[in-house]
Formats: structure tokens, C-alpha cells, sequence
């Protein structure tokens, strides 16, 4: 098992704190490490699976309850209880006593200001598989170079590296999991054959600018289901969805958006396709999808008060990924190839000579995920 950077923190906060919320996808360790957690501390544990019809109308009924458990209460699948603010409402102002801590496999809907609150006191944890920073301290950088063909293909969950041979049905079984049961507590999904459509264009199309009216035109759908299964399979940490950036000058694109795949592999399985690097033609979709996800989650990860874009012009030019904060901005190109020289449109650096630029292919990637400013 790959240590986690994020143990450390969740020991750290539950220290000083009754309240703790964990989210990420399924699969990728979170009731792993909050046992360990607990275990090592030596704390009495009560784990609630509120994905469970029974323990989610207790707590919906009397969530008091939580009050009558010795020790810390782990509640899995929080985002199933319907008056979830509330709970955690409770817990802050002291009103349950009990050590709480939420784990979600999919952003929950909670009152803005009560999320603020969570991400000021540090008590959001966002948990994903295993970042390239966590596998290069395992494993070793020269090791996890030898594995990146590997990371491109079948990506990064679990349990799918455990077992390559059963890689394809792993990968196959999160997807249904993600869609068919896990896609939102409250959304219904009666369309899954026309969204698994939806993904798999979406997967032979990384990077380009989404079209709802294409896709729905191909699926069988329409514009705005389209757009609310996109923004579920956001909120399932399938997606990474990357607004374009304007600011008023000539061609730009001003409100689109490109999607990529939280995980290559997820990517991979959608459009039947794991065969090696040498015999692809995708390479530099592949190679964008993972410097770039695997960027979104270190951010996310380490709370990076980073905002995110992408550039294009209506003459399609482009930069593939844009930081900006703290008084700067950054501007990457991804290439797979180490030695090609890669042209930067001479139509952003004039809009944006403040700029920095920035190409990331296989000889720059490291800094690329494993900076934290």
C-alpha cells in the first residue's frame, strides 16, 4: 500500500478537532487510511454505512444518536443523508459531542457558507488514487519513471495495479459503480446507456472544447442533460471540468469548457483501448490527460489557491492549461515527445506578456506535479 501525504494531516486535525470530512472517489483507500488513523490513535470506532437504507432513516429521524456511540463515529457515504448539513452543523456548535468524521464518494450538497467554514479550519480532506508525488516517495523516482507507461494506461486506482490482468474489469465495475449507484444520492440516472455514449465521445475527444449540442445530437440527449450528467460526473470526481479564459480580447472563446478524466485508465476502458505507447496514435491526448488530472488533484489535494483554465481562440489556438494566483500567471503546453520544440501562440503572449510559459512533456513533468506554488 502507497503511504498517503493526507494521513499525516488527518491525524494532525483530528487532535484538535471533533470534526473531520473526507471526500474522494470510491476505491481509492479512504476507509483504509481513517482505520489506520483511528487504530494507531488506540480510539474507540463506530463505523455507518449511510449508503444503507436502515442506518440512513435512523439518522435522518434522530441523528442525536451519534451522541449515545463511545468514541469517533465514521459516517461512509455521508452525501446519502438528506438533512447532512444539519449533522454537521450540530457538530461544530458542540451540540453532538461525538468525534464525527464524514467521508463522501460524492460532493455532497452543503450550504456555501457551511463549506467555507470547513475549508478556512482545514477540515476538508480531499483523498484521490495515489498522486505521482505519493508513488515517486514509495516507490522512487527512477522506479516510478520505469511505471509511467504503465500510470498512462491503466492509471492509477488500487486495485486495478494490484491485479493488471484484471485491470479492464476493475475499471469497468468503478464506472457502473459511479453511474449506476453512486452518481448522486438524490439524481436518477434512467438514460446510463446514452450517458455511457456521452463518455466515451468525451473520452475520444480530450482537450477539445465540449459541445453540448454535438453530443447530445450522437446520444440521443438534449443540451441541458447533457450538461447536468457532466456536471454529476464532476461531482463524482470522474471528470475534471476546465472553464475557458477571456478577458475581452479579440477571438477568444469566453464560455466553453474542456473536459479530462480524473484517471487515465477510467479514460482508457471507455474507448476499449489499452495497448502500449509504441502502438497508439493518442499519445499526447493520454499524456495531456495525466499531467493535467493528476495537476487538478495535487492542487486539490494541498489546497493550492490556484484558479484554473484553459485558453483558445476561435482560430484554434490554444494553451492547454493556465494557473493563475498569487499575482501570476502561468501558461503549459503538453507534449509527449522530450525534444520537439513546441510553438506557443504568438496571440496570448501579446495579450498576456505577464505571463510565463511553460512546456510540459517527459523531461519536465516532475516539477510540473510536485510544486506547491
Amino acid at each position: 500500500m502507497i503511504p498517503r501525504i493526507q494521513k499525516q494531516h488527518i491525524q494532525d486535525k483530528l487532535k484538535s478537532n471533533r470534526l473531520l470530512f473526507i471526500q474522494g472517489p470510491r476505491k481509492v483507500g479512504k476507509r483504509k487510511i481513517i482505520e489506520d488513523v483511528l487504530v494507531e490513535f488506540k480510539e474507540m470506532f463506530v463505523s455507518m454505512d449511510c449508503s444503507n437504507k436502515v442506518t440512513k432513516k435512523r439518522l435522518i429521524e434522530d441523528y442525536s444518536l451519534l451522541n449515545n456511540t463511545p468514541g469517533t463515529v465514521v459516517l461512509h457515504e455521508a452525501q446519502y443523508l438528506n438533512n447532512l448539513g444539519q449533522i454537521v452543523q450540530s457538530v461544530l456548535i458542540g451540540e453532538i459531542k461525538a468525534t464525527v468524521i464524514f467521508c463522501c464518494s460524492f460532493r455532497p450538497k452543503l450550504e456555501p457558507e457551511l463549506l467555507d467554514v470547513l475549508r478556512r479550519k482545514e477540515l476538508e480532506i480531499n483523498l484521490f488514487a495515489p498522486s505521482f508525488y505519493e508513488s515517486a516517495q514509495h516507490f522512487g523516482l527512477v522506479e516510478e519513471e520505469r511505471l509511467l507507461e504503465e500510470r498512462l494506461i491503466y492509471g492509477n486506482y488500487p486495485e486495478v495495479l494490484a491485479d493488471l490482468e484484471m485491470a479492464e474489469t476493475k475499471l469497468r465495475e468503478i464506472i457502473q459503480d459511479a453511474i449506476f449507484t453512486n452518481l448522486s444520492g438524490e439524481e436518477r440516472i434512467n438514460k446510463g446507456d446514452k450517458l455511457m455514449r456521452m463518455l466515451q465521445l468525451l473520452a475520444f475527444n480530450i482537450g477539445d472544447t465540449v459541445s453540448y449540442n454535438d453530443i447530445a445530437e450522437r446520444c440521443g440527449l438534449d443540451n441541458e442533460t447533457v450538461e447536468r450528467y457532466i456536471y454529476l460526473l464532476e461531482d463524482a470526481f470522474i471528470l475534471y471540468r476546465i472553464p475557458s479564459y477571456h478577458n475581452g480580447h479579440r477571438y477568444e472563446l469566453k464560455k466553453s469548457n474542456v473536459v479530462y478524466f480524473a484517471d487515465n485508465g477510467v479514460r482508457n476502458v471507455l474507448i476499449s483501448n489499452f495497448n502500449p505507447t509504441f502502438l497508439r496514435n493518442d499519445m499526447n491526448e493520454l499524456w495531456r490527460n495525466y499531467v493535467i488530472a493528476n495537476r487538478l488533484k495535487w492542487i486539490k489535494m494541498n489546497h493550492i489557491p490556484k484558479k484554473i483554465y484553459f485558453w483558445k481562440t476561435h482560430t484554434n489556438q490554444q494553451i492547454d492549461f493556465l494557473e493563475i494566483g498569487n499575482d501570476t500567471t502561468v501558461a503549459y503546453k503538453t507534449d509527449w515527445e522530450k525534444r520537439k520544440k513546441v510553438k506557443f501562440p504568438k496571440s496570448f503572449s501579446d495579450a498576456y506578456p505577464e505571463a510565463t510559459i511553460s512546456v510540459i512533456n517527459r523531461a519536465t513533468y516532475w516539477k510540473f506535479l510536485t510544486q506547491k506554488n
